[in-house]
């Protein structure tokens, strides 16, 4: 079965890493703010330079690409936040 071309971007970059070098999985951190996006720089430079901070610390690590498809909307985006924004109002008054 084809798979439908899609339109893709790059939404940011993921550091993954191995628990220890002999270890087949990879990990990502999970995001703070979006609980179905995996923790993720907007730069590539940010997230090569952690990179190069857990290889000189042993770390069997390297970058991916974060895609999103063109039909990803900010709405869903939003709808998927771990933390609702503040809107300034602290409940007295």
């Amino acid at each position: 079965m084809a798979i439908p071309n899609r339109q893709l971007g790059v939404y940011g970059y993921i550091v993954i890493y191995k628990p220890t070098p002999d270890d087949e999985r990879w990990i990502a951190e999970q995001d703070d703010e979006y609980r179905h996006l995996p923790a993720h720089y907007a730069l590539m430079d940010e997230a090569l330079d952690r990179v190069e901070y857990l290889r000189k610390k042993g770390i069997v690590a390297r970058v991916a690409a974060l895609v999103a498809e063109s039909t990803d909307t900010a709405e869903e985006f939003e709808a998927n936040r771990n933390v609702e924004e503040d809107d300034g109002d602290d409940g007295e008054g």
